[in-house]
């Protein structure tokens, strides 16, 4: 190691390098969990794709269907009106939770002498 910690200055002389691990017989469980977890999801993502269409949406595509009762505009008002009234009322418990002291004190703070 002289020569190697001729060239590098610093504090880092001395120190050893940290050799990396490819992949450490603690890891390859969690690979192959993770591995199969990814196939299992893209099963069940195959699985869930159905070749036909159910009764009321071949009837919405005839046009004898009854409307739906919530428009997709009407669900992106009703998502983002929910949204804004949690974000206002975690505001408005935060706010009325600040608490203050009844009285103040009236005398100042005593300071020693500061050297």
């Amino acid at each position: 190691w002289p020569e190697r910690s001729a060239r590098l200055k610093g504090p880092l002389t001395g120190i050893r390098p940290i050799r990396r691990l490819a992949m450490g017989p603690i890891l390859r469980p969690r690979v192959v969990l993770l591995a199969g977890l990814c196939v299992a999801l893209c099963i069940g993502l195959a699985a869930a794709q159905r070749p036909a269409m159910w009764k009321q949406e071949q009837a919405w595509k005839d046009g004898k269907g009854t409307p739906l009762a919530v428009t997709p505009n009407i669900m992106t008002g009703i998502l983002i009106g929910a949204f804004w009234l949690v974000l206002f009322m975690t505001g408005f418990c935060c706010l009325f939770q600040v608490q203050t002291p009844q009285s103040y004190e009236e005398k100042c703070l005593v300071l020693n002498k500061q050297y």
